[in-house]
């Protein structure tokens, strides 16, 4: 390839970019995070988000979108599209101080948990205990989008 105009280029920009102290980088660790799930009925989706999860439907929600406020700052972003999301795994993950209590709270709430079991592990009242791990209980949101309570070790 040889040294190009455009080769110097990206290695004066490597160098400026590995030059710069991890302390003076504050453009991503210190912004603020969202989780963004997609949903193909918002108005269902802001019906289960609101009265069976229990979050609050944020101000800074646009068109198409839907934005919860959630603790610390954070955020759950819906945004409308006509087909559903493929993802086989968990998407959004929300920690818990006393999940066996978070569980209680959203049964009660009609959300309905879904029952895992990974080889020995067996769930009691809709939590798997990993040993040195924590707990976890998982649900459903209208789009198949898969939510966890997770309460750490």
């Amino acid at each position: 390839m040889g040294n190009t105009p455009a080769s110097e280029c990206m290695k004066a920009e490597a160098l400026t970019q590995s030059d710069v102290p991890p302390e003076e980088v504050v453009v991503v660790p210190s912004n603020k995070v969202s989780a963004v799930l997609c949903s193909t009925d918002l108005e269902r989706s802001q019906d289960f988000y609101t009265h069976k999860v229990g979050l609050t439907l944020s101000s800074a929600t646009i068109k198409n979108h839907l934005v919860f406020e959630c603790g610390d700052g954070t955020t759950l972003l819906l945004y409308g599209r006509p087909s559903p999301n493929k993802a086989d795994h968990t998407q959004v993950r929300f920690w818990s101080a006393d999940i066996s209590a978070d569980v209680r709270e959203l049964v009660a709430r009609g959300v309905e948990f879904d029952q895992v079991e990974f080889g020995d592990l067996k769930m009691v009242e809709h939590v798997l205990t990993s040993p040195g791990i924590g707990k976890s209980a998982w649900f459903k949101d209208p789009d198949g989008n898969t939510l966890a309570l997770y309460q750490p070790e």
